[in-house]
C-alpha cells in the first residue's frame, strides 16, 4: 500500500472512531464499516489504535481545554455527516479531526513523559546541523544546541535541552509530534516551526501550519495564553505563520512578534529588533570564537537592534558600545559589556 493510501486509511479510522463514540451505527453504517475493514488487513489495526487513543481521552481528559478539543472533534464530525455521506468526506476534514485528537493525546501525555532513551543530536559552538529523523521529519539544529528524541508507535516526543532547533514535521495524525522545553510543550501535526530556549524565556517561531503551546499548570497541561490587542486568546490562535511567540518565565501570558528577517537557521547572520542586550549576547555566544560576550546586570535590559555576522563577537561588542551607553572590557577569553 502506498504512503498516501495508508494515511487515508488512518484518517478514515479516526472518523469511524468518532462516529462509534457518538452512538449506535445504523444498519447501513455497520455494513459500510464492515466493507471498509474488509478492504485492507491493516485497517482494523488503525481503528484499534484510534479507539484506544479516544478511550484514554474519555477516561482522563478532565481539564476544560481537553474537553473543548474533544467536543470540537465531535462537532466537526457531526456537521460533516449532515452534509454528505462518510465515504465522500474530504480529506481536509479528517486532517482537522486528526489534529484535534493529536493535541488531546499529547496533552494527556505531557506531564507523564520521561526520557526513554533514543537519539540525542547536538552541535558545538558555531556548528549547525540538519538531521533526517526516523519518521521522515527534518531537524535543523542551531549552534550550541541539543535535542533528544524518544519515538514510540504512539507518539513522537522530543526535548530541546539547550539552544534552538527548527522542525519540519512529517504528517502522521496518529503519532503526535511534541517538543518539550522545560515545563512547556509545543504540539504540531505536520507543520514547520522553531523552538528556542533562552535564559528565562522560550520562543516559538511559526513558518507554516499551526502549533499549540501547552503549559504545566500543576493539575495538568493547559493552553498557553497570548496577548492579541487588549485580549488574551489561546496561543495557537494568535501565533500565525511569520510570527514568533515569546514566553517569559512566570509571565501570565505570552507576547507575539514578527519573526526577524534574516534569522533563519540557514543564514550566517543574526538579526535583532529591540532585543534585550543579555539575550542578544546569549544568542551571539552560540557562535563565539575565541572570546565570549558577558553582559553586566546593569546593562542587561538595554535594547539593541541590527544585523550581525554570526561568530564576530568583537564587531558585536564594539557596535553595542558605539550605540548604547556601554563600554567593552576585554579579557583573555571574554568581552564584557558594562555601563559607561
Amino acid at each position: 500500500m502506498s504512503g498516501d493510501a495508508a494515511m487515508a486509511d488512518r484518517e478514515a479510522a479516526i472518523g469511524w472512531c468518532i462516529r462509534l463514540d457518538a452512538g449506535d451505527l445504523s444498519p447501513a453504517e455497520h455494513r459500510a464499516l464492515r466493507d471498509w475493514l474488509a478492504g485492507d488487513a491493516n485497517r482494523q489495526s488503525h481503528l484499534d489504535q484510534a479507539l484506544a487513543l479516544w478511550a484514554g481521552i474519555e477516561a482522563d481528559a478532565e481539564t476544560p481545554e481537553l474537553i473543548a478539543l474533544r467536543h470540537e472533534a465531535r462537532d466537526a464530525m457531526a456537521c460533516a455527516a449532515a452534509r454528505r455521506p462518510l465515504a465522500m468526506l474530504r480529506r481536509t476534514l479528517w486532517q482537522a479531526i486528526a489534529a484535534a485528537l493529536a493535541l488531546v493525546a499529547v496533552a494527556l501525555a505531557a506531564l507523564l513523559w520521561q526520557q526513554q532513551g533514543g537519539a540525542v543530536y547536538r552541535t558545538g559552538i558555531g556548528e549547525r546541523r540538519v538531521v533526517a529523523l526516523a519518521d521522515g521529519s527534518r531537524l535543523s539544529l542551531d549552534a550550541d544546541s541539543v535535542v533528544s528524541t524518544a519515538f514510540t508507535d504512539q507518539r513522537r516526543d522530543l526535548t530541546l535541552v539547550r539552544g534552538r532547533a527548527r522542525f519540519k514535521v512529517a504528517k502522521n495524525p496518529l503519532r503526535p509530534f511534541a517538543v518539550h522545553v522545560g515545563r512547556d510543550v509545543v504540539v504540531a501535526t505536520g507543520t514547520e516551526f522553531s523552538v528556542e530556549a533562552l535564559t528565562g524565556e522560550i520562543r516559538v517561531g511559526l513558518f507554516e501550519g499551526h502549533v499549540a503551546i501547552l503549559r504545566d499548570a500543576g493539575r495538568g497541561p493547559v493552553a498557553t495564553l497570548a496577548r492579541r490587542g487588549d485580549r488574551l486568546v489561546p496561543a495557537e490562535r494568535a501565533l500565525v505563520p511569520g510570527s514568533e511567540l515569546r514566553l517569559a518565565a512566570g509571565a501570565a501570558a505570552a507576547s507575539i512578534t514578527p519573526l526577524a528577517a534574516g534569522d533563519g537557521l540557514d543564514e550566517g547572520q543574526l538579526s535583532f529588533t529591540a532585543e534585550p542586550l543579555a539575550i542578544a549576547a546569549e544568542r551571539m555566544n552560540r557562535f563565539a570564537g575565541a572570546r565570549r560576550i558577558v553582559v553586566a546586570p546593569a546593562v542587561a535590559d538595554l535594547r539593541i537592534s541590527g544585523v550581525f555576522n554570526a561568530g564576530d563577537s568583537d564587531a558585536f561588542a564594539q557596535a553595542v558600545a558605539a550605540t548604547l551607553p556601554t563600554r567593552v572590557e576585554t579579557g583573555r577569553d571574554t568581552l564584557t559589556l558594562v555601563a559607561r
